[in-house]
């Protein structure tokens, strides 16, 4: 019986370590090659809900992720004329978004 117990501990370890769910509410960096695909819609989302007058998004600078109920997007983006944003977007799980902080940079 000790035998089996051993070996079934080393058989079962690795795969429960191959498991475990990703860690939800850490931040992690949108790959650049992501930013457009990934968080595009969300910029523009975000753009078109911040106080008016501003320009037109030119392109996104970088991107954070955080996994919550939904998807959280902190990003840096630039619009026309040069305005530069900080902005958060929350996608949430229904699809639909919301602009929760933005600051002019």
């Amino acid at each position: 019986m000790r035998r089996f117990a051993a070996l079934a501990a080393v058989l079962i370890t690795p795969v429960a370590a191959l498991a475990a769910p990703p860690v939800v509410g850490g931040w992690s960096e949108v790959p650049g090659a992501q930013l457009q695909a990934e968080v595009g819609a969300a910029a523009r989302f975000g753009v078109a809900h911040l106080p008016k007058p501003h320009g037109a998004l030119v392109r996104i600078v970088g991107a954070e992720r955080q996994v919550v109920a939904g998807m959280n997007y902190r990003m840096l983006v630039v619009l026309k004329g040069g305005a530069k944003w900080r902005m958060q977007v929350w996608k949430k799980l229904d699809g639909t978004m919301e602009l929760t902080r933005f600051k002019r940079d």
